[in-house]
């Protein structure tokens, strides 16, 4: 720009006076707008806030302009998309350029809108769940059963019991209370604690651990078990479970009741059979007691709202169940469990190195209890926290638990389910003679037997729109309505770092050299140009600065110039462009 006008009017700062400007349209805006302003004599005129703003807001807009130009030609060469070099033709008419700009705009919302609604299904539905009929090489689990006897106090070990902890023998009066209790310990199950919530307000149970109570006075039982392979050992444990402490039979799951931390491939695999090639069963035959049987998958443990089959002395009872089961695809561990909705046996979760749907609503019962009691019922060894008294089982019962619980607590199904549902039942019994005390009688045992029903369905869990399906909508959106493809992306990328580096390096390192450079070059053009101005227009408006007033003031007479000076000032000549 003139330095004459800067140096004989205004004083500006650094922005406007140590300015290179590279562009000969912008310096002639700048030239044109000083010249407007100091023949008008406004404060504006030498305002050094508006002026360098104004300077500065034209400066940045024909940069980025420039810039904005050179970049999309760069962009429309590299990516090959023809509309961004069109609306970047500036020998184009501007509504032609306007047209592409709104099909542009166009295009890239139609682009989002669609991608939006496949990356919503990826995220929400990405899973199917098929048919599978190739049975005749199908190979399944038979069903676990947990047993659960009616009467299982040794009579001898209670009256012992009560004899080392309570200093009470059977002469006693408080014999019987303290047998009662014992009894309503041991038949207290998560539906039906009653009658052990009558002993809250004698203190001296309150230190008394009931789990440890149950095994001290429990009665051992044995089972006669066998099978279609008579090589295979069935796995038989003592549980604890929210029934009560039972014998969980071909339910390798059931050893985390007990309290041990196994993972998943420390289960024992319970007996398989192959279908349609083998009969499948198992029979258990009882002796000297009964009780109640639910039969469930042996990948999961049994639960108080489980539908059982009583068994009574002399019955027989063949059940037939019916398979239904559902595999996994290897592929829905590439998705997270909100996506999948389901769980692997194999995932870590509450806490829990193995999981099943049954064991997370029955943590979630405990812990619900732990929560509004202060402690954990005996039913739960696996869960951690102090052990329910009977106090704590009375508080329990004012909350109605677990009631309320059984409908608040929800869990995602497992990926891979064995539901077992009854077919048939055939129940016959032997009968027992008026004088015979059956419980004495080896002949007055009690059978169970279940066998399996091949199936010739089974549903499949697989993905139908996994991350490969998702990159390629992507991509198919982006070429239909854009003409993307992943080379133009990184072709885009490319040329948006080149010139964002390229900015970068002339703005701070090579501008201010340039600069300097520009600056020593004008001195001496500015010292001419002052000096033509004064000697060709002596009555001009540009007094002289007094070299005594560091602030170079304008000198007031240029206040009173006349309407002739101004119209001479407007025609002053158009400055030469010195390079």
């Amino acid at each position: 720009m003139n330095h004459a006008i800067i140096y004989e009017k205004c004083e500006t700062s650094f922005i406007l006076s140590k300015m290179l400007p590279n562009d000969v349209r912008l310096e002639h805006i700048i030239n044109k707008f000083l010249l407007q302003n100091m023949q008008k004599q406004t404060p504006t005129a030498c305002g050094i806030i508006d002026l360098d703003l104004l300077i500065l807001g034209a400066v940045f807009y024909i940069w980025f302009r420039e810039k904005a130009y050179l970049f999309a030609i760069d962009a429309g060469r590299e990516t090959g998309i023809l509309a961004i070099t069109l609306i970047a033709n500036r020998s184009l008419h501007i509504f032609e350029r306007g047209l592409w700009f709104v099909m542009i705009v166009i295009c890239i919302y139609y682009v989002i809108n669609v991608s939006s609604l496949q990356f919503l299904r990826y995220v929400t539905s990405p899973t199917v769940v098929s048919v599978d009929r190739d049975y005749r090489g199908w190979t399944g689990m038979l069903p676990a059963v947990t047993l659960c006897y009616y009467d299982h106090v040794d009579a001898y070990k209670a009256n012992e019991y009560i004899q080392n902890v309570w200093n009470v023998s059977i002469v006693d009066e408080d014999y019987f209370y303290y047998m009662d209790f014992l009894y309503a310990v041991v038949n207290a199950t998560a539906a039906n604690y009653v009658d052990l919530a009558r002993f809250a307000e004698n203190e001296r149970f309150d230190e008394v651990n009931l789990l440890d109570l149950i095994h001290a006075i429990d009665k051992p039982f044995e089972q006669v078990l066998s099978s279609f392979d008579a090589n295979f050992e069935i796995q038989v444990l003592p549980v604890m479970t929210e029934r009560g402490l039972c014998y969980a039979i071909n339910s390798p799951m059931s050893k985390i009741l007990t309290g041990s931390k196994i993972t998943y491939k420390d289960l024992r695999q319970p007996l398989t059979c192959q279908y349609g090639k083998q009969q499948c069963y198992i029979k258990m035959d009882l002796f000297e007691s009964t009780g109640t049987i639910d039969v469930h998958s042996p990948l999961e443990v049994s639960a108080t709202d489980a539908s059982v089959i009583s068994l009574h002395k002399s019955d027989e009872i063949i059940a037939s169940y019916k398979v239904h089961e559902t595999v996994a695809s290897a592929n829905l561990r590439a998705l997270n469990v909100e996506q999948r909705k389901c769980v692997f046996y194999d995932e870590e979760t509450s806490q829990l190195k193995v999981y099943s749907k049954t064991l997370c609503l029955v943590r979630c019962r405990a812990v619900m209890a732990l929560e509004m009691c202060n402690c954990v019922p005996f039913f739960y060894p696996f869960v951690e926290g102090p052990s329910c008294s009977p106090a704590g089982f009375e508080c329990l019962l004012d909350f109605k638990w677990p009631i309320w619980a059984l409908h608040i607590c929800k869990c995602p199904s497992t990926c891979a389910e064995i539901e077992y549902t009854v077919q048939t039942v055939k129940k016959s019994s032997w009968g027992i003679k008026a004088n015979e005390d059956g419980s004495k009688s080896d002949s007055a045992t009690s059978s169970f037997r279940w066998d399996l029903i091949p199936p010739k369905v089974r549903f499949r869990r697989d993905v139908v729109f996994g991350l490969e399906d998702l990159l390629v909508s992507f991509g198919g959106a982006l070429a239909l309505f854009l003409g993307f493809s992943i080379m133009s992306i990184i072709k885009l990328g490319y040329v948006l770092t080149y010139h964002t580096l390229k900015n970068f390096y002339d703005f701070f390192i090579n501008f201010p050299k340039m600069n300097q450079q520009y600056l020593e070059s004008r001195n001496s053009q500015t010292i001419q140009t002052i000096q033509k101005v004064n000697l060709s227009k002596p009555n001009n408006n540009f007094s002289k600065r007094s070299s005594t007033q560091p602030n170079r003031e304008i000198n007031s007479e240029s206040n009173n110039v006349d309407n002739a000076n101004l119209n001479e000032t407007m025609s002053l000549p158009e400055f030469e462009y010195l390079n």
